[in-house]
């Protein structure tokens, strides 16, 4: 890859952010890629987030912060730095620290030439066994109802520029991802690769998307698409 914008939201990522900044700063050292911008969307944190992120920007003239006055989502942030991209590659990165620099770049490497470089986790025993249990439930519910045939819907990701052209999600929950993919397959035929990545589990806290508002936004999020899929 010759080009990447990589779009990092962020949301009370005090502890995470710049060490997710030095990962990617790394991944992009080590394969010697000079045309990058790293996009960092900080989602109204309440926190010293966006303090670290500008200490962040004295340091390297390449990242860029866009800051959401009112919280908007995990979906509303990420459109935003779709929109804001300027590169043809997009690699999306949330920014709790969980993909390690050699992660990031199994999918850096890959021939510039897929539409899609999706990701899914080989080593989901670091997670706790709820959330494994509900994973290994979820991904094989949402293939039915999409009549897809996905490993996984919300790892890390990168998204040629000109495949994002006709879309449009509309979820401002952790179910973008999933909106955007069904909207890509019902009108392309995009070359894609599944690659295999480590998940670094987070130490601070628990993750945001089993929170029960969340939870709850999911679910409401996915009714809504399958209805949209049904009609079109």
């Amino acid at each position: 890859i010759l080009n990447i914008s990589f779009v990092v939201p962020c949301y009370n990522e005090m502890h995470s952010i710049k060490l997710t900044i030095s990962e990617i700063v790394k991944s992009l050292e080590d394969l010697k890629i000079e045309y990058y911008e790293i996009i960092i969307i900080d989602d109204a944190s309440k926190d010293m987030t966006r303090s670290i992120i500008k200490d962040e920007i004295k340091l390297n003239n390449k990242i860029k912060l866009l800051i959401n006055e009112n919280n908007l989502g995990l979906g509303g942030s990420v459109q935003k730095g779709f929109y804001e991209a300027k590169f043809e590659n997009i690699m999306y990165l949330p920014g709790d620290n969980c993909h390690p620099s050699e992660e990031i770049k199994k999918m850096l490497k890959l021939e510039n030439k897929y539409d899609l470089i999706l990701s899914y986790y080989s080593n989901i025993n670091v997670r706790p066994f709820l959330r494994n249990f509900f994973t290994n439930i979820y991904t094989p519910f949402l293939n039915f109802l999409f009549n897809l045939k996905l490993p996984y819907y919300n790892g890390i990701c990168i998204y040629k520029k000109s495949i994002l052209k006709n879309t449009k999600f509309k979820s401002n929950s952790f179910t973008w991802q999933i909106e955007l993919l069904v909207q890509i397959f019902k009108k392309n035929k995009p070359n894609i690769i599944f690659v295999p990545t480590l998940l670094k589990e987070r130490i601070n806290d628990s993750s945001k998307a089993f929170r029960l508002k969340n939870s709850l936004l999911v679910v409401y999020s996915i009714i809504k698409l399958f209805i949209w899929n049904l009609k079109n």
